[in-house]
């Protein structure tokens, strides 16, 4: 069998084709630095002038008499000196460009963006000819010049980047539980896009030594009694038409070297493969950490004696933007309370509309959208789709707990910081084990990266992060989701505590059979087509539907063995037509999620 010879030489060759270029480049880097410093100073001597390479002179001696060996490496140390400097402006340039483009979007990023095309059409060489020229043989010339024309490739790649991680799971809960634009920028942002920015650095440096180089042969760059690769080319033109090709050769070979080596690196140095994101819908603007939650509702006050839900809403019809620009209904006319120490569950199929009315109510609505009715959340009418009037409201009155799981956290860093930050960002006191405690996990369940937790204690630590800030409202979205049977029911069960204590909580679901195994629930709305079509106490619409629909639902739930509910019309006992359940009760066309 032929495998177990292959595989071990296919890893050798995987290998040394990741090392090699990283010890060719550090190779390198020794010869340009030790070499000149063991050689010490050298002087002209025209008794050895234009000698071919040999043991005495591996490269040669130029016209001057001075050892190409030497001489090449203090030409490679000044290019990679010079050329780190550029790359390295450049690339701060292009990460701060880069940065403030994809963090305030809008018309700054479109007059950002239109300002990088500018730059980037320009033909860099002729406008360093021309900064040159202004200060001839100036090295910090020759820096501003590649500088200032190779900033914009930079800026692309790490704008890219913070957009694709602006619509992650994990970014989008940390505008709800509170961080600003600034420490989502600092914390997730930035860090996503600095292993892009750093293989842009990577390949600005050969890119950066060519460019100098050009410009000290064409005798604007350097002075030609300073050594560079690009001086040591351009003195050694003349001696080449006499027969001395090792003149030209040794830095040229130099220059190859150092590029290929450079380039081999970049691939070994650059980032990993990109995880998996899911999908993310527009953030709402972040809370300020410190300020009071408006219309805060007193945990003391019973239910009954509330003056008013936390939540109402009254005629709440979405439409929502579509890629092909048409705008398509998500919700119809909802009429919805949600009281405090309450726990209202929202149940229907996939795709009715519940993740969509749960972003309403947490100021999450895509940019575009057209909304109609009212939404009153703590005693302060929001609208729904007005972005700007959910400020102050995310992670101290309205708290959301998303499906997401572990994918809700940042991937790289451990549970408990990011659990801290939450609590830090909304001004709540609450150290972490009891944040931990609280949702029934041990303090040692800090210290685990979010792809070490299973599905419950993902489920579990989302949870405590929602109700960090202590919210009047808590809105869960699918907190079953993937669950066994038993975790389901510790799930629904925590959330049953939350509103014991106080706190108004809509659990999204279309797992009606743990819903009604757990008991946890005090009301049961259900949602169908877009529309709430009944909503009244769990004991009666888990028990006396009165919407065929719902129950429709509860037919099909396994614990009640697949029989109809007495009193279903016969529609929805009769095997399934060529029509669909919307089209004969009347449904809509909606875009729920």
């Amino acid at each position: 069998m032929p495998e177990p010879a292959t595989r071990p030489a296919r890893i050798g060759r995987a290998v040394s084709g990741r090392v090699l270029p990283v010890a060719a480049l550090a190779a390198l880097v020794v010869y340009a630095v030790a070499v000149p410093w063991w050689a010490g100073p050298q002087t002209a001597d025209f008794s050895q002038a234009l000698r071919g390479p040999g043991p005495a002179h591996w490269f040669g001696t130029d016209h001057s008499g001075h050892d190409l060996f030497v001489r090449a490496a203090e030409g490679l140390r000044v290019s990679l000196a010079i050329a780190l400097a550029c790359a390295v402006t450049a690339t701060v340039l292009g990460v701060a460009v880069g940065a403030a483009a994809a963090s305030a979007g809008g018309r700054v990023d479109m007059l950002l963006m239109r300002v990088t095309d500018g730059v980037n059409a320009l033909p860099h060489l002729l406008l360093g000819v021309v900064v040159v020229a202004l200060y001839p043989g100036s090295p910090w010339a020759v820096i501003a010049s590649i500088s200032l024309t190779h900033w914009p490739q930079v800026a692309r790649i790490v704008r890219a980047e913070m957009l694709s991680v602006r619509s992650a799971e994990y970014v989008e809960a940390a505008y709800l539980w509170g961080s600003t634009r600034r420490a989502v920028l600092l914390r997730h942002l930035l860090p996503a896009a600095l292993p892009q920015a750093a293989v842009g650095l990577v390949m600005l440096l050969p890119h950066a030594v060519w460019h100098e180089s050009t410009l000290s042969f064409l005798g604007l760059g350097l002075p030609p009694d300073e050594a560079s690769l690009g001086t040591l080319l351009e003195v050694a033109r003349g001696d080449v038409f006499t027969g001395a090709w090792w003149t030209l050769a040794a830095p040229a070979g130099v220059l190859v070297a150092t590029t290929l080596a450079t380039a081999g690196s970049s691939g070994v140095l650059g980032p990993g493969p990109r995880r998996a994101r899911g999908p993310g819908v527009r953030r709402g603007t972040a809370a300020v950490p410190g300020t009071a939650a408006p219309g805060a509702i007193a945990r003391d006050v019973p239910a009954a004696e509330s003056p008013e839900p936390a939540v109402r809403v009254r005629g709440l019809t979405l439409r929502l933007p579509t890629d092909d620009g048409r705008l398509v209904h998500a919700a119809t006319g909802v009429d919805l309370d949600l009281h405090a120490g309450r726990l209202t569950a929202l149940v229907g199929e996939s795709g009715c509309g519940k993740s969509t009315l749960a972003s309403a109510l947490c100021g999450l609505l895509p940019q575009g959208t057209r909304s109609a009715g009212s939404v009153r959340i703590a005693g302060r009418e929001v609208p729904a789709a007005d972005e700007r009037a959910w400020r102050g409201l995310h992670g101290r009155v309205v708290g959301l707990a998303g499906q997401a799981g572990a994918a809700t956290f940042t991937p790289v860093r451990r549970l408990g910081p990011q659990l801290a930050e939450v609590a830090a960002s909304l001004g709540a006191p609450t150290p972490v084990p009891e944040l931990l405690a609280r949702v029934g996990l041990e303090g040692s369940a800090a210290d685990k990266y979010p792809h070490e937790l299973s599905g419950g204690m993902a489920a579990r630590a989302v949870l405590a992060a929602a109700l960090a800030g202590d919210p009047a409202v808590l809105v869960a979205d699918e907190p079953t989701a993937g669950l066994d049977p038993d975790l389901a029911g510790q799930v629904l069960r925590l959330l049953r505590g939350a509103a014991d204590r106080g706190t108004a909580v809509l659990v999204i679901t279309h797992d009606l059979q743990a819903l009604d195994t757990a008991g946890a629930a005090d009301a049961v709305a259900v949602m169908y087509a877009g529309r709430i079509v009944e909503h009244g106490p769990a004991e009666r619409v888990l028990t006396a539907p009165e919407h065929p629909y719902t129950g429709a639902l509860l037919a099909a739930l396994p614990g009640r063995g697949l029989r109809p509910l007495p009193g279903l019309p016969p529609e929805l006992t009769d095997p399934p037509g060529e029509g669909s359940f919307a089209e004969r009760w009347g449904g809509t066309d909606v875009a729920g999620r």
